[in-house]
């Protein structure tokens, strides 16, 4: 009886995966073969896109985010500022949480199951080299909060890393909903114009683009570093 059970429980988990990657599979398709990706490259050529779709706009919108956390040229908070001036603040927050965090799971279920084979295809040995012993260490969790919480680090690979370590998936899910929503929703925020900016703000704004862009690697040595 016993045994019969785990063999259940067994073929229950490989059909969940096998639905899984099917969806995750379709998801890509589709992507590749509408021009979606072509269209990510600019912020302006992504919102007349999403607009294209009319009533289903909502749909397209949650496929850019969804697959913004495996392989879009734009991150997703930036396309969350596209979703703010298409649906507003509130829609583009929970349709891009929706989605990120759906994103996440899958992308955490498929390194833990595939290992370092499937991992490898969409993160750089630079980039796994630089975070996946700290994201295993005793400071992993507040390195995940911070990736989240800071620009200048790559929060869109998390899923893949975390997949590696001994993290369990619902404390990484719980970390997700405390420090995930906070720069999704900014995002959403100024491109809906809910926040009224004036022109130093942006000036301000402006350069501390520039610094980053320009000192980013530094900022992340340094706070790589200091978490170590």
């Amino acid at each position: 009886m016993l045994f019969m059970n785990i063999q259940k429980n067994k073929l229950k988990f490989y059909f969940l995966l096998l639905v899984t990657i099917g969806g995750l599979a379709g998801i890509f398709i589709y992507a590749k073969s509408s021009g979606i990706l072509s269209h990510m490259t600019s912020m302006e050529d992504l919102k007349k896109y999403i607009e294209g779709y009319g009533k289903n706009a909502y749909i397209i919108f949650f496929i850019v985010q969804f697959v913004s956390v495996i392989i879009a040229p734009i991150p997703s908070n930036v396309s969350a500022v596209v979703g703010g001036m298409i649906f507003g603040m509130w829609g583009s927050f929970f349709i891009s949480m929706v989605a990120i965090i759906s994103g996440s799971i899958v992308v955490f279920i498929l390194a833990r199951k595939f290992g370092r084979s499937f991992t490898n295809k969409f993160v750089s040995h630079k980039v796994s080299d630089k975070y996946e012993q700290i994201i295993s260490s005793k400071r992993g969790e507040l390195l995940i909060m911070l990736m989240f919480l800071l620009p200048f680090l790559p929060d869109d690979i998390i899923g893949f890393l975390v997949g590696l370590s001994k993290m369990s998936l619902s404390r990484y899910f719980t970390i997700m909903l405390l420090a995930r929503p906070w720069e999704i929703l900014a995002a959403s925020a100024l491109g809906s114009s809910n926040i009224i900016v004036p022109w130093w703000v942006w000036a301000i704004i402006a350069l501390c683009v520039i610094f980053i862009v320009k000192n980013g690697n530094k900022m992340e040595d340094k706070l790589i570093n200091a978490v170590k």
